[in-house]
């Protein structure tokens, strides 16, 4: 996969790209995307880290090469943004569908609720996640991808985490404009907000056969979400045990 470390957000939207219908549209259609807010959302993903003994991810830092995502692009024609790395993310935002990021109801994240979110999906591993070439069906749910990202293992890894608008302008067709009379008619403008998170270096790449945690790195993540419920669950048994030899004997 591109970049989770290039990414785990973005680099899987990157696999969005589809083929273009070849159909012509009649109207006019821009994209604008803005890349903002440098390091949203990482002091939370840093406390998420911490609790599993593992380093901060260190944000990303200007002229960092292929450790940042790519600059904003400004008003642009549909068929040159067709070519731009950042088609795939503004396909995923305008219309709905699968994220490779976090999708968001504005340019402001929640950044704790989505960690916890991204916490959660620790539930959907059975053991030790596999290399990506191993399972590439666990992988296909980005929720997956995103748990691992957050999680990058690696020494000295960073974050370029930002919040992404993407922005697209319909115009009418000049028949359209002709129709609509002499006031014409306002442009369509259609906005969506993500949180983008590109962690470097990747530890899901494509046709690897190396497993993004090891062992020990696993079993501290395992130690963190659920190192209580050994305490927890003999204690309860002994309430248990107590309550039934205390009935056993009033009998």
């Amino acid at each position: 996969m591109a970049p989770l470390g290039l990414s785990t957000y973005a680099c899987v939207a990157l696999l969005l790209l589809g083929k273009s219908s070849g159909v012509a549209s009649a109207n006019t259609v821009s994209y604008t995307v803005t890349v903002e807010k440098e390091g949203s959302c990482l002091t939370d993903i840093n406390k998420a880290r911490q609790a599993v003994g593992f380093a901060d991810l260190v944000q990303a830092t200007a002229g960092a090469d292929g450790k940042r995502l790519p600059d904003k692009v400004g008003e642009t024609p549909e068929d040159d943004f067709n070519s731009s790395a950042w088609k795939p993310v503004c396909k995923a935002l305008l219309p709905n569908g699968t994220y490779a990021f976090k999708s968001l109801k504005s340019d402001s994240p929640e950044c704790s609720a989505i960690v916890e979110e991204w916490k959660g999906f620790y539930k959907n591993f059975n053991g030790m996640p596999p290399p990506k070439s191993k399972d590439t069906q666990l992988y296909k749910d980005q929720n997956n991808v995103s748990f691992v990202a957050m999680y990058n293992p690696s020494s000295g890894a960073t974050a370029d985490c930002r919040v992404v608008t993407c922005t697209k302008t319909t115009q009418a067709s000049s028949r359209g404009l002709a129709r609509a009379g002499p006031g014409g008619t306002e442009p369509k403008v259609e906005t969506g907000y993500a949180l983008i998170c590109m962690t470097v270096p990747d530890v899901l790449p494509e046709n690897n056969s190396t497993a993004p945690f090891t062992e020990d790195q696993w079993s501290q993540i395992v130690t963190a979400f659920e190192g209580s419920a050994p305490t927890v669950v003999p204690s309860l048994l002994g309430l248990a045990a107590a309550a039934l030899c205390a009935t056993t004997s009033l009998l």
